[in-house]
């Protein structure tokens, strides 16, 4: 059995990022950029009106008010061709229209009349007023998204608007879970007696889609050792990580830590010094990631949001691959067996941290309330109403 700390280390020495690939910018939310951007336009890529208007030059307006000049043509947004700005002229611009050769600020439509040909200017202009200068913001060859950056819609949209159709991203990982147990059926069929109803794959792949992972394969099999081999082999197919929940204590019918010994999986780590979870096994067999969960709904859950969760991110290339950790006043008192790491289901609100009731690893209800875990140290019995204890978030 190893540490909580142990397990950690052990997860991050041994699984690595995958591989890159391109994609097209449509589909990129979510994934990891897979290395440095550079601009390969200025951004703006023109010098453009920031309003609708007139472009004119300050000389001609800098010191009578109100100034009338002579309009002399018209530009809008996407006009290609170049025009100069004569002297004593104004130039009608519409927002986003390339500014005229000569032309050094633009005067904003509230700020002016029309009359007989004329632009009657009422109210004073600053030099440079109202213009975007091609390149103000990124200059061409100028380093813009490291390598690493989680693409969400702002950055799909600062890549497009440099015109970057494909962007090169670490690919996310495949998942199957493969749930064991006699016990075990799918919701909408009747129970027999004996029987519960699996939440686990609904509860783990859920969490996985809250990730970004699209591609989850759930696989249901009996307790039997010849069945769940047939779905490993399947699995590691068309798999990067394959997900067990149930079978891997040593009970007489849990047979997916005997899979593991005689597949030849070689292990990270069997059995974490944590509860709920110590039946937690990580493995690696022809460079996929194998876990081994508790079939305990809690437990399952709890080692999926501190181990898969991890690993998932790792292999998608992420530098902070934890749940967020904070700190939190305890309201209420915590009263356990002290020997190992504690992960309580808990409600976090405003710098304040309440435990909830129905601890047990088979009592999904607290779970369903809570938004964070409460991290009781492995030393500590007894945890008093006031006192500052450390939890992690829930996504979400």
């Amino acid at each position: 059995m190893v540490t909580v700390q142990a397990a950690r280390k052990l997860l991050e020495d041994n699984i690595n990022s995958l591989e890159p690939i391109d994609i097209f910018l449509e589909n990129a939310h979510g994934h990891v950029i897979a290395q440095d951007i550079y601009a390969p336009i200025n951004l703006p890529p023109l010098t453009s009106s920031a309003m609708d208007g007139y472009a004119v030059r300050f000389t001609d307006i800098k010191s009578i008010l109100p100034s009338k000049l002579r309009i002399s043509g018209e530009i809008k947004a996407g006009y290609s061709e170049t025009l100069t700005l004569g002297k004593g002229c104004a130039i009608r611009i519409f927002t986003g229209a390339p500014v005229p050769s000569g032309a050094d600020c633009v005067v904003m439509q509230e700020d002016t009349e029309e009359a007989n040909g004329q632009m009657i200017i009422k109210r004073g202009v600053k030099k440079h007023d109202n213009i975007r200068w091609e390149g103000e913001e990124i200059k061409k060859g100028e380093a813009v998204i490291k390598k690493g950056t989680l693409i969400n819609p702002p950055i799909v949209g600062f890549l497009s608007i440099m015109g970057i159709p494909k962007v090169k991203v670490i690919r996310k990982p495949r998942v199957e879970l493969i749930v064991t147990g006699d016990e075990i059926v799918k919701p909408g069929n009747m129970l027999k007696p004996g029987q519960v109803y699996d939440s686990n794959s609904f509860s783990i792949s859920s969490a996985l889609k809250n990730m970004g992972i699209e591609k989850i394969v759930i696989t249901r099999k009996k307790d039997n050792l010849r069945a769940i081999k047939k779905a490993f082999d399947k699995a590691l197919i068309k798999s990067d990580i394959v997900v067990f929940t149930g079978g891997i204590s040593i009970g007489k019918y849990d047979y997916v830590r005997e899979l593991f010994q005689e597949s030849g999986v070689k292990t990270v780590f069997y059995k974490v010094g944590q509860k709920p979870g110590k039946p937690l096994y990580l493995g690696k067999y022809r460079g996929k990631v194998i876990f081994g969960l508790p079939g305990n709904p809690v437990s399952s859950l709890v080692c999926f949001y501190e181990y898969v969760l991890p690993a998932v991110h790792k292999m998608m290339g992420l530098d902070s691959i934890y749940l967020k950790e904070a700190r939190a006043i305890l309201d209420g008192d915590i009263s356990i067996k002290s020997g190992k790491v504690n992960f309580l289901r808990g409600k976090y609100n405003k710098g304040t941290v309440k435990p909830l009731k129905h601890q047990d690893s088979h009592m999904l209800s607290s779970f369903a309330e809570s938004n964070c875990l409460i991290i009781v140290p492995q030393h500590r019995k007894v945890i008093k109403n006031g006192e500052r204890v450390k939890i992690h978030m829930l996504p979400g």
